[in-house]
């Protein structure tokens, strides 16, 4: 796509933690340093959603944390219509609030128990639009209510009085009544029961579409994500592993990673008992200080090559990236692409 089509791109992004050591043969009060997001690079187009995958703990939330900074990251850049959040002055950022909303995983903990649910969506309005009456700023919620499947009735109500699905509709309410360019959508589904699942996800197809959002979602689940998704960045350890359109990923992936996420899906008919388990073992602590790939020590297609070198993303079809020195010959690219054509 063309330069300008671009609504955020991401640079060099780092987020480093600094913990105590916490083995008894450690020096009082040293710490080590955890490295939740290491040196990713992505770009979001206007209009579109682009996904974050991996297993839990990969880096997906803290990756979109520090990209809007509710985070403060280590380092890298964020440009978000041209404009490097990572630079911007306290204040300078606060006007820029209203443009970048997100959706947090969990809506009973994104709620003050105590506020009631016509407050909860006020509130941002009071907030960055102050100059609104209070009629225009009623008018403005209960349009927005409807928009989103909230009955009037259910605005009197407080978060303890409302389904699960009603409270994710009221954290959806609450960040598109700005009118935001981009939202972050963190797990939105996950917390929900399966049956309410798909309405969430449907409801948020009709609001991208009618208000002309761009998405980040991020999401463990491969069905979800395909389903949802123009454009998906894969992350393990903190790392982009691979990074291209949604069905170049599903349909040709390169990393075994990805293979061994989308073959972790279930699908009608199978039976948990006749999954082969093609992913073992776990992520190796965030704690250690990694000189190669990150996926070493559960890669069946690791070379001696890969413990020592960091692999970088290279192009392997046009707007497809890996990160994986194993993808090496033709003939062992065309194996690999070969396996996920039969998914």
């Amino acid at each position: 796509m063309p330069l300008n089509d671009t609504l955020i791109r991401v640079k060099n992004l780092r987020k480093h933690f600094s913990l105590r050591a916490d083995h008894l043969l450690a020096r009082r009060n040293k710490r080590v340093a955890v490295q939740a997001v290491n040196d990713v690079s992505f770009d979001i187009q206007h209009g579109e959603t682009f996904a974050l995958m991996g297993e839990s703990g990969s880096g997906k939330t803290t990756c979109a944390l520090s990209m809007i900074r509710l985070i403060e990251p280590t380092g890298g850049h964020v440009y978000f219509e041209g404009k490097d959040l990572l630079s911007l002055k306290r204040k300078a950022l606060w006007r820029l609030r209203k443009d970048l909303q997100i959706v947090f995983q969990n809506p009973q903990e994104a709620m003050d128990p105590l506020t009631s649910v016509y407050n909860t969506i006020e509130e941002p309005l009071k907030i960055h639009h102050s100059q609104l009456s209070r009629k225009q700023r009623r008018n403005l919620v209960l349009e927005f209510a409807q928009s989103v499947g909230l009955r009037e009735q259910l605005l009197k109500r407080y978060p303890r009085e409302l389904s699960g699905g009603e409270q994710q509709r009221v954290c959806i309410c609450r960040a598109v009544i700005l009118r935001p360019t981009f939202i972050v959508l963190d797990e939105p589904t996950s917390a929900l029961d399966v049956s309410v699942q798909a309405r969430v996800l449907n409801l948020l197809c009709s609001l991208k579409s009618e208000f002309s959002l761009t998405y980040l979602f991020i999401s463990h689940d491969a069905a979800v994500i395909r389903w949802m998704a123009d454009h998906v960045g894969v992350l393990y350890l903190g790392q982009l592993v691979e990074v291209g359109e949604t069905e170049a990923i599903f349909s040709r992936p390169v990393h075994p990673y990805t293979l061994a996420m989308i073959q972790s899906v279930l699908t009608i008919g199978m039976h948990l008992r006749d999954k082969e388990v093609t992913l073992k073992g776990a992520p190796p602590s965030a704690k250690t200080a990694l000189t190669g790939c990150p996926f070493f020590n559960r890669c069946e297609k690791r070379a001696e090559t890969c413990r020592l070198e960091r692999p970088v993303l290279r192009e392997v079809e046009e707007g497809h990236w890996v990160a994986c020195k194993t993808v090496g010959n033709a003939e062992e690219k065309d194996v690999i692409l070969s396996i996920g054509k039969e998914l």
